[in-house]
C-alpha cells in the first residue's frame, strides 16, 4: 500500500519552494521526471513523489549559491 504522506500536489511544492505554481510546472516537464516521480491529475493539479521534491530542494538550492 503506497504512503500519501510521500505525494505532494502542485500548491504544496509551489509553497514549499516560494515560487508559482505556473513555474514550478514548467520547471518539473524541463526536469524530465518519469510518471513515476511527476503526473498531471487534472488541469494544472500536478502529482508529486518525495523523490520529485528531493530533485526540485536539490535544483533550487543550486540556484541560489551561483
Amino acid at each position: 500500500m503506497s504512503d500519501v504522506r510521500k505525494v505532494f500536489v502542485t500548491t504544496e511544492v509551489a509553497r514549499r519552494f516560494n515560487v508559482t505554481t505556473a513555474y514550478l510546472i514548467r520547471l518539473s516537464k524541463n526536469m524530465n521526471f518519469n510518471e513515476s516521480e511527476f503526473r498531471e491529475t487534472l488541469k494544472h493539479t500536478y502529482l508529486f513523489s518525495e523523490e520529485a521534491v528531493y530533485q526540485l530542494a536539490l535544483h533550487f538550492n543550486s540556484s541560489k549559491r551561483k
